[in-house]
């Protein structure tokens, strides 16, 4: 019997591999991923998002206009603030225009910096698609509808109010009941109970700031925490209404 000679260091004295047996094949390499520079923010998966946050800041950048010596002089919060009063002679439109003004730099600071991280958590859970971010539309100003209705139940003499506090109220009862893709968590459960300190803390903690600033004689006006509460309601009885519904 032959022994098979041994391969040799210089490949080109090796015998031919016999018929019928395969050369050893290179496993093709996955071509690297483009890297991400997006910092976490897809531009497409929250086009609704961007729409509002669009809208907003149009809306603030003519309310100082209005205000500086150049502008017209006119009391902005007659033309777009939600109050009965504006109701009761026909302005229907505050309803939707309050929800894109602010009462200044430090209110709209605040509304973004809740708005931007709940508003991209419940866009990525509804999908990028149209339908999805339709969706993701009409529950925001479904919330902020629900906080302003809230505010003129509960605060029937109150006066005008402005922001999006109500939505991004509605937004955060929404993550709550939506963890993951797909899950809806009951809304009488244990997980959903013991997230709603969260809410309750930033109301007590947002009171006591404008308090503190409004008594060091900052032009800072009060909390709606009616609006708050309506929208935040909302956000939890309605969200499994816009997702398909798969309890945890």
């Amino acid at each position: 019997m032959d022994t098979p000679t041994p391969p040799s260091d210089d490949p080109r004295r090796d015998p031919p591999s016999p018929w019928g047996v395969a050369e050893p094949a290179t496993a093709p390499q996955p071509a690297p991923e483009p890297e991400d520079t997006s910092l976490g923010i897809k531009w497409a998966e929250n086009r609704a998002l961007f729409l509002v946050l669009a809208l907003t800041g149009v809306a603030f950048l003519i309310q100082m206009w209005m205000r500086s010596p150049a502008g017209p002089g006119w009391e902005v919060e007659l033309l777009g603030a939600f109050s009965g009063q504006a109701l009761a002679e026909g302005r229907w439109w505050t309803l939707l225009t309050a929800m894109v003004m602010h009462g200044g730099f430090l209110h709209l600071l605040m509304n973004l910096s809740a708005l931007l991280p709940f508003g991209m958590i419940l866009s990525r859970r509804l999908g990028p698609s149209l339908g999805g971010q339709l969706k993701w539309l009409a529950f925001y100003l479904g919330a902020g509808l629900a906080g302003s209705l809230a505010w003129l139940l509960l605060s029937p003499q109150g006066g005008a109010v402005v922001g999006a506090s109500g939505a991004i109220f509605g937004l955060w009862a929404a993550v709550i009941r939506l963890p993951r893709e797909g899950v809806v968590l009951p809304l009488l459960s244990m997980d959903v109970a013991r997230q709603l300190t969260g809410p309750i803390i930033a109301n007590v903690i947002v009171a006591v700031a404008f308090g503190v600033m409004g008594g060091m004689g900052g032009e800072v006006a009060g909390i709606a925490w009616q609006a708050h509460l309506g929208g935040f309601v909302f956000g939890l009885l309605t969200i499994g209404l816009f997702v398909p519904r798969r309890q945890a």
